[in-house]
């Protein structure tokens, strides 16, 4: 029997990994498998406040130091960077160890990392890499009902004959403190280590490291001192290294990372999952995310940009200064210019202000995402001292319950999703092409905001909201000080580290204009005791103390009505969860209520948008999810229920047990690809005249009963072997008012799709026979659109499809290969479930593969896989070497295929 400990490894493991990643050998630094120093490759970042996709891609390394000239700082008139990627070079072991912070420590049995790194989407030692000779089943409804006594609690399978392992690859039932919420991944406990020669610090500089986050709580040593330590793994957190750092010679970081018990209700990864930077500059400083650019008043013809300076003086003596901004259009034109003067403390801080007159302001909304670009210098002494820049957009926002929302004057209904962090098969590592791409899909498939949940995000992602114009609702915490039923979640921090991390969080994100919410919580427990709207009022004065230009918001899941009044309190828009049926009534009784849809049933598609769009006091919605996420398994599942079904059933929740290991509630799979409750979507939405899918007929009996987040199993196929007579069950999702359905030619029926409880629904019980099934859409007597399925032949063939052709030669850049199951016409086999192997040859790396299988459990290292619905991906992540990635995937029996993917 095997002890599960506080690190959520089995003893045994432990004691090897203790045993493996290395010990104490009076060595001095880091070293490589050859035994010689590692140095660290760098890269550079103008400031903190920058876009960071040009200093990602930049490949500036520690050569920039010795450029600069000895005594000047990093400004603009500085030759080396002011900040510089720290992610290459690090050494990492899963296991805690002695001594692991001290500079003598052996650390060459460790693994060499490229951050951003997630160790618990790694697989585990001895773990077989997949499932076989089990193979998951392709149909989305559980055959048993789940055992899980408490639906929010963890249960700890037990190993079944022909069933799956309960370890493979990354999971692992037993040891997975987390159990469904974090999907069966294991934490525990993290090492990491990087050697870095120092540069020079002339004339008073500072060195500072800042990490962008790191999952879940944090401890950092430099050359053996403590530097300090962070508890909540999604904030930025940054340390002074100048005292204790030796220039020209090696030093030593060294992280430890607990990631210990139930600290999250989803997968929320473990390690240095976001980027960490180093940053150099003067005595006399910008503060970290020191620069606050807002645009108070704003006309057709002007609008006044004010650009807000935090300055650190960290001399012993008083520093007149002069603050200089310039703004840049996004071409890079000079667009106005301010300067201001004050004086600096000794070892103290002050504040400045600048407005800036921009004449003819390019402004920032959704369809048209401009940005501007307010480079700020610090000058002290005749010398450029420091310097960084902030992008930002001209924008307005307003919500009245008259008007709803408006941007810039123009009214603007929310079309949101919520989501997590996570990217699937590559787990929560922040790379800026995953984060970039995420938003992508979201703005390519007709969203137009984004719910964060429920916490901060990376940087890149923000960025790309900002480029896209996706809409942000910021949302900072998931609990307060009670936990939700986790026993080692951030609650038992709050009290002590909310207003910091709070803080933080608004500093870091308030020069984005996608950012047009702050929101206070998600479904807090406390909500409306007096303790609850104590701590509301107090996140209320420090976000307001910050930031005043945006309004505040919260998650609630009720109550409704005089009952839920407090929770209502110090916020201005009620961001309601899963309450629907109250809108109307809380309209009723409190006419001046401004309301959004915080989070959505997938049953609630249809009713939710059409009082939206009817009704200005609600300001829109945000579907439970987006896009498919890893943890809480089975919200978006069904089961099998013998019939007759009742007849009214709402379903359930978290029907699903492992081997599931993917929530399923998505409206986007984890590959990218739309699901059928989006399809549905893109016609309430106006984006498709008419959708076409057939349900996954169910064994006799029975029927498919979904969860409250679930959906039937539907597929765009006519493609279903040898049915009989056996009815199948076809949905035509239009926007007109009737649908025509044609089996092979003939009319099969057609039916009305005229009024509001049709739900843009078109039913049919179709006898299933190989051919052609076509539906046509009408509206007004007028074809709108027309749809064809039609039954393809056996699998004979595999295409891949790169997303892009060519990329950087950047770890930060990707490339996503889907692979496509074809007859021999050149059709997508649309159920098909093949087994492939990836293979790479050139530059770069196959970093993970997989599908979108709810139940597909497997190393996502491994090149072997196999399809769901007749797709699987592939992801190629480079490295600082130009070139060419050839991606090629064989399959027994089937014709394989190559891809090149240009690198640099």
């Amino acid at each position: 029997m095997l002890l599960r400990p506080a690190s959520g490894l089995p003893v045994r493991e432990q004691r090897s990994r203790l045993a493996s990643c290395g010990k104490r050998d009076g060595r001095e630094g880091a070293m490589d498998d050859q035994g010689r120093s590692v140095m660290s490759k760098m890269q550079p970042r103008d400031g903190q406040c920058l876009s960071r996709r040009a200093l990602l891609s930049a490949g500036v390394g520690m050569a920039a130091f010795a450029a600069s000239p000895a005594g000047i700082a990093h400004g603009a008139t500085s030759r080396r960077p002011r900040t510089l990627l720290f992610d290459d070079g690090w050494r990492f072991c899963r296991g805690d160890v002695e001594g692991g912070e001290r500079p003598g420590f052996d650390d060459r049995g460790w693994t060499a990392v490229q951050l951003p790194h997630d160790w618990s989407i790694e697989d585990l030692p001895g773990a077989p890499k997949s499932t076989a000779p089990w193979v998951p089943p392709v149909a989305n409804w559980s055959t048993e009902p789940s055992k899980r006594k408490n639906p929010f609690q963890p249960t700890y399978p037990a190993a079944t004959p022909g069933g799956p392992p309960l370890r493979v690859g990354p999971f692992d039932a037993v040891a997975s403190a987390g159990g469904w919420g974090a999907g069966w991944t294991v934490g525990g406990i993290g090492w990491y280590r990087k050697m870095f020669t120092a540069p020079d610090l002339d004339g008073g500089e500072r060195a500072e490291i800042c990490f962008d986050g790191a999952f879940s709580e944090a401890e950092v040593w430099l050359n053996g001192v403590k530097l300090g330590s962070n508890v909540y793994g999604y904030a930025a957190f940054a340390f002074d290294l100048t005292p204790h750092l030796r220039p020209g010679h090696a030093n030593i970081l060294a992280v430890r990372i607990a990631n210990e018990g139930e600290t999250s209700r989803w997968y929320s990864g473990s390690g240095i999952n976001r980027h960490v930077w180093l940053t150099v500059t003067g005595p006399v400083r910008i503060a970290p995310w020191g620069v606050a650019v807002s645009t108070p008043t704003i006309s057709r013809t002007a609008a006044e940009v004010l650009v807000d300076i935090e300055v650190e003086n960290h001399r012993a003596e008083a520093a007149p200064i002069e603050v200089v901004a310039r703004l840049r259009d996004a071409k890079g034109r000079k667009a106005g210019q301010g300067r201001a003067k004050l004086i600096l403390p000794a070892a103290g801080k002050a504040a400045s202000s600048v407005a800036i007159k921009l004449a003819k302001p390019r402004l920032w909304s959704p369809d048209r995402p401009d940005l501007y670009t307010a480079e700020v210098s610090i000058i002290a002494g005749g010398r450029v001292t420091d310097s960084c820049s902030a992008r930002f957009g001209v924008r307005s926002i307003a919500v009245s319950a008259q008007t709803g929302l408006t941007i810039n004057g123009q009214p603007v209904k929310l079309k949101g999703a919520c989501i997590h962090a996570d990217h699937g098969i590559l787990g929560a590592v922040a790379i800026d092409h995953a984060e970039r791409r995420k938003a992508e899909l979201l703005k390519r498939n007709g969203y137009n905001a984004v719910r964060l949940g429920h916490h901060m995000f990376p940087q890149a992602f923000l960025d790309a909201c900002d480029e896209l114009g996706l809409l942000v609702v910021d949302e900072v915490f998931d609990v307060w000080e009670k936990p939700k039923g986790r026993t080692n979640d951030y609650s038992k921090h709050f009290k002590q580290h909310w207003r910091s991390d709070l803080e933080r969080m608004i500093r870091q994100d308030r020069n984005h204009p996608s950012v047009i919410f702050w929101s206070i919580g998600n479904e807090i427990e406390e909500r409306i005791t007096p303790r609850g709207v104590e701590i509301a009022a107090e996140l209320r004065e420090a976000i307001l103390a910050l930031d005043r230009s945006r309004p505040l918001t919260a998650g609630i899941n009720g109550p409704t009505g005089a009952n839920g009044e407090p929770a209502r309190r110090s916020i201005d828009v009620v961001g309601y969860n899963y309450q629907l049926l109250s809108y109307e009534k809380e309209h009723e009784r409190y006419p001046d209520m401004i309301i959004m849809s915080t989070e959505q049933y997938a049953r609630d598609i249809h009713d939710g948008w059409r009082k939206a769009e009817a009704n200005p006091w609600l300001l829109g919605e945000f579907v439970w999810s987006g896009i498919d996420y890893l943890g809480e398994v089975g919200a978006g599942s069904s089961e099998l229920k013998p019939n007759p079904p009742p007849r009214m059933d709402f379903g359930s929740i978290f029907l699903w047990d492992y081997p599931a290991y993917i929530a399923g509630c998505g409206e986007i799979d984890i590959l990218g690809r739309r699901k059928p409750q989006g399809l549905y979507r893109d016609v309430l939405w106006g984006r498709s005249p008419l959708e076409l899918l057939v349900q996954r007929p169910t064994p006799a009996g029975t029927y498919e009963r979904e969860s409250s987040w679930g959906w039937p199993d539907e597929l765009e196929s006519w493609t279903w072997g040898e049915r009989g007579d056996v009815p199948m069950t076809v949905r035509a999702y239009t926007s007109g008012d009737e649908v025509r359905l044609l089996l092979n030619g003939s009319e099969f029926g057609r039916k009305s799709v005229a009024t509001p409880g049709d739900k843009l629904t078109a039913s049919f019980d179709v006898p299933f026979a190989p051919g052609e099934l076509i539906a046509v859409a009408y509206r007004g007597g007028i074809e709108i659109g027309r749809k064809r399925l039609e039954t393809v032949g056996a699998p004979a063939r595999v295409r891949l499809r790169a997303e892009r052709s060519a990329i950087a030669a950047s770890p930060n850049d990707l490339a996503y290969i889907h692979a496509e199951v074809l007859d021999e016409k050149g059709r997508k086999v649309p159920d098909a479930q093949i087994a492939l192997t990836f293979s790479l040859e050139g530059e770069g790396r196959l970093r993970a593969t997989g599908s979108a299988n709810p139940r597909g459990l497997k190393s996502f290292s491994d090149p072997n896989t196999l399809t769901f619905h007749g797709e699987a991906l592939a992801i190629v992540q480079p490295g600082h070497k130009r070139g060419s990635a050839i991606v090629k995937v064989t399959s027994p029996g089937l014709k394989g295929d190559a891809v090149v993917v240009r690198l640099g």
